[in-house]
């Protein structure tokens, strides 16, 4: 390998312009088609599997019936005002701009009265109705025969009532709710696009905030936004905030852990040209055969960063160490790549094939995390091991020799500390148990982009407040049959883990029984109908077409087939037809407990498992059935990864204890990564356990390269500790960057991160280095002993 290394470099270094020109068009053009054509999609459901029929029903079921393009809006200090006209004023003026849809009704009376005529068989009407005709045919009908007058009074005030209530949610009524303090006033409005538009999402918050603002001053009240579109809108917000603020701090501390380190403004400039090329050719690739990348690639693509500076450090620190030992020369920039491939070229290797066996895995989000892992890896090692030998080559005359800091001598005196190594190894192990625990105890629900001080937050706290609960829930449960149904929802209440349900029970409680009982039902509607106080009653509340389109409904059936045909032209969201073309009765339940609060989401789901075979639609349960899958395959894929990692340590080092004590200690430090994020309370999610084989692909460079350097002797040890110490600082700067951040998901990702990297500084350092430091002293004691031995037998 040093051959290939030796004429390689003098290759590159031969043609250098030209080498020189070829990456920086390359870079230029495959970056400005990333700029242009990749796109990122944050929607969750793109992560599932899309070979496996589980999942594609869940998504058809979702694209079908859920709709996440819904703004929440909520009003306060309405109390003053009249709500019917707060409401239609804010329904007409946002419904005539060109962002949103309509509001959204919270319900449908005609559709009520319509079937839930259908059900009555004994309650208030049907008794009024018979006390009423009762009366008609005995009570003698005169004008001064005050009882009689009083008793019919009497049954109309209950029917009155009845209809009043129904009626109440009549008009514009129908579009809003309001607290019960009078103060609130909340109302739906459907956007015109999907939030995954970003774009417009932005715009239309934007726009309809300006309105809201006028609408406040001129009305005395104050109105917040809250929903999912709200929520995307915040969340891009603020990740656009975070990454501006956390690319400052990073760039600026960088810019200071480089010139601290090696005392030159070109290195800084060589390093982020480097950079730049390598994130634009990679970015350009993986739009070329990607498209788009999902929520977790894009954090692991911001991880690439951190990473390709690993090859940068280690190339350029070789360089700079050589240019102090033996003078700047062309000649040291060929010793430092030669001494630097080796260890640098199998920590690569070591990494992308192990990436690359996640295209194994049956989750495309892992796969994609593979692929883009795996060719960023490659491209970052190549364009460093080319541009940095070339760039101190081009700008030899710029670099002079310095003297080795104190501090990189200090550190390799400190680390070979025997308390120091104890420390090191009680500590990890003790962090490593709790991160074991942690991961045991994995987490559902996901900390999210948007601060806790964020208007969505606030205004779901006052919705929350003022209403007792949001009261909101996506899951739905299926049957094929009412009877299935009604059993299901039946289970779930007796063992407490819904509260309440909507489906076509809530209309009719026996939809198998109404064909067989149709006669009877179509008697009693239409003694309503043709019961003239009643006629004019409905007819003054406007819903005596209702009554007389139950009777045409009535008509039509001959089967429960029948009806459900009729019913799910009027209420089509508690129908649904699988990707076999199985039909399914839906029935939307709230939960007892806050589904997205603490673990609950898993309790929840692994309580109706336990239940029986009971069938659920929804987001929630596709957020559910997806994270499931990642933690299988992420769990599958570090199995993967473990092995070719020790397969390819096996080849470099021909050693098996040795391969193993480099991915046990990588494992051992990814660990307690885990267990120090837990102690300060950031639980293992979906995000920060995709961490668990990406640590486990590049923990090992430090042990590699530190491993390697042993053989070069004591000069070369310190020179790879430096280059360790520079590369560990300045991805902990890209990644504790993140801690600044004022999303939770953030700060959590750049803690888990940056607590690895500082992990595996320490444990390269002082436990490692200083084991294998022995055991290759003792080796080549041996190694002496045996060859003075055969000296003397000869």
């Amino acid at each position: 390998m040093e051959r290939f290394a030796k004429w390689y470099v003098e290759t590159i270094l031969s043609n250098q312009k030209k080498v020189a020109l070829t990456l920086i068009i390359i870079s230029t053009l495959l970056g400005l088609y990333a700029i242009l054509g990749l796109r990122i999609n944050a929607d969750i459901t793109g992560l599932a599997p899309k070979d496996d029929p589980r999942f594609q029903d869940l998504v058809k079921y979702t694209s079908e019936k859920v709709t996440s393009n819904t703004l929440i809006v909520a009003i306060d200090g309405v109390k003053t005002s009249n709500p019917d006209t707060i409401a239609k004023m804010i329904k007409e003026l946002f419904e005539n701009t060109p962002y949103v849809n309509h509001a959204e009704p919270f319900d449908n009376p005609e559709t009520l009265v319509k079937y839930g005529m259908l059900s009555f068989g004994e309650g208030t009407i049907n008794d009024t109705i018979r006390y009423y005709q009762s009366l008609m045919r005995v009570e003698p009908k005169t004008l001064v025969d005050f009882r009689f007058w009083r008793n019919v009074g009497s049954a109309l005030y209950d029917l009155h009532s009845y209809i009043q209530s129904i009626v109440e949610k009549s008009g514009i009524k129908k579009y809003y709710l309001l607290s019960p303090d009078k103060e609130l006033l909340v109302m739906n409005f459907s956007m015109k696009k999907p939030m995954s538009d970003v774009k417009f999402v932005t715009e239309a918050i934007r726009e309809l905030k300006k309105l809201s603002r006028k609408f406040e001053n001129q009305n005395n009240v104050k109105i917040y936004f809250t929903g999912g579109v709200m929520s995307t809108y915040e969340a891009n917000l603020q990740a656009s905030k975070d990454f501006t603020l956390t690319t400052f701090i990073s760039l600026v501390a960088i810019i200071l852990i480089i010139i601290l380190g090696f005392g030159n403004i070109w290195e800084l400039l060589i390093l982020f040209t480097g950079l730049l090329m390598a994130m634009g050719i990679t970015l350009g690739l993986i739009t070329l055969f990607l498209r788009e990348l999902n929520i977790v690639t894009t954090f692991v693509n911001a991880m690439l960063l951190g990473m390709g500076i690993d090859y940068a450090m280690y190339i350029v620190t070789r360089i700079q160490e050589r240019f102090n030992i033996e003078g700047v020369s062309h000649q040291s920039i060929v010793d430092a790549f030669i001494e630097n491939f080796r260890p640098s070229f199998i920590s690569m290797a070591t990494t992308s094939l192990a990436f690359l066996g996640m295209l194994l895995s049956p989750s495309n989000a892992i796969k994609q995390m593979g692929f883009s892992v795996a060719l960023g890896v490659v491209v970052y090692f190549f364009v460093f091991n080319t541009l940095a030998p070339i760039a101190h080559n081009m700008l030899l005359p710029k670099f002079k020799s310095r003297q080795r800091e104190t501090y990189v001598r200090v550190v390799d005196i400190v680390r070979k500390s025997r308390v120091l190594m104890t420390l090191t190894i009680i500590t990890t192990l003790l962090l490593a148990a709790v991160g074991i625990y942690s991961i045991i105890n994995f987490s559902y629900t996901t900390s999210s982009l948007v601060p806790k001080k964020s208007e969505t937050n606030i205004t779901s706290e006052l919705i929350s407040k003022k209403f007792g609960s949001i009261a909101s829930s996506d899951i739905v449960i299926a049957a094929a049959t009412s009877e299935e149904l009604q059993s299901s929802l039946e289970k779930l209440k007796e063992h407490g883990l819904i509260t309440s349900d909507f489906s076509i029970l809530t209309f009719i409680h026996n939809p198998e029984k109404i064909a067989e009982e149709k006669s009877n039902i179509y008697v009693q509607v239409l003694e309503i109908t043709n019961t003239p106080f009643l006629e004019i009653l409905f007819r003054k509340y406007g819903l005596y077409e209702s009554f007389v389109s139950t009777v045409d409904v009535i008509k039509n059936i001959s089967s429960t087939e029948d009806l459900f045909k009729l019913m799910e032209k009027d209420i089509p969201s508690l129908f649904y037809e699988d990707i076999h073309g199985k039909k399914y009765l839906l029935a939307f339940v709230t939960p007892a407990i806050e589904i997205w609060t603490g673990n609950n989401i898993k309790i929840f789901f692994e309580s109706i498992k336990k239940i029986g075979n009971i069938k659920t639609y929804g987001y929630t349960t596709l957020f559910y059935g997806i994270i499931e899958e990642l933690l299988i395959s992420t769990t599958w894929v570090f199995g993967i990864v473990f092995l070719i990692e020790f397969i390819i340590l096996y080849i470099d080092f021909k050693n098996v204890r040795k391969a193993w004590n480099i991915i046990f200690l990588t494992t051992l430090n990814t660990l307690a990564a885990f267990g120090i994020s837990y102690i300060i309370g950031i639980k293992t999610t979906f995000i920060t356990f995709i961490v668990l084989p990406i640590f486990l692909g590049i923990g090992v460079d430090s042990l590699v390269e530190l491993d390697h350097s042993i053989r070069y002797g004591k000069e070369s040890i310190i020179k790879t500790e430096k280059a360790v110490i520079m590369s560990v600082l300045t991805t902990v700067a890209s990644f504790g960057s993140f801690i600044f951040a004022q999303g939770q998901l953030l700060r959590e990702f750049g803690f888990v991160t940056s607590a690895g990297l500082i992990g595996a500084l320490l444990i390269s350092f002082c436990w490692y280095l200083n084991t294998a430091e022995k055991s290759y002293r003792e080796t080549k004691k041996v190694e002496a002993s045996n060859h003075a031995i055969n000296e003397e037998d000869n």
